[in-house]
């Protein structure tokens, strides 16, 4: 079973950041998505927390390969940088000497 951390229980309700084509828009279906790219994570497991970005049910499905659609790299880090300014802005995620 996965432990749910304050990372993941903080996309409850939050806009998508991926914003593919196939975007639902429906924050009720906002998941903390895994980057599973680079090597992060091996086969079954699930990469570090910070390494993850907000997204819908439907855009989850194409950059997980569930759906149809196309997902770019450059489309990741767009969301995986929003998604990280929102975790640092909440108090989320803190970066010791960083202005707020």
């Amino acid at each position: 079973m996965t432990k749910t951390t304050p990372v993941r229980k903080s996309a409850r309700n939050k806009p998508c950041a991926l914003r593919l084509p196939c975007c639902n828009g429906n924050p009720e279906t906002t998941v903390l998505a895994h980057i599973r790219r680079f090597g992060w994570a091996g086969i079954a497991q699930k990469p570090n927390d910070l390494l993850s970005l907000y997204a819908c049910s439907s855009c989850h499905d194409v950059m997980d390969g569930r759906a149809k659609g196309e997902c770019t790299d450059t489309d990741v880090l767009r969301a995986h940088g929003e998604t990280l300014q929102t975790l640092i802005r909440e108090g989320l995620v803190v970066v010791k000497g960083a202005k707020q």
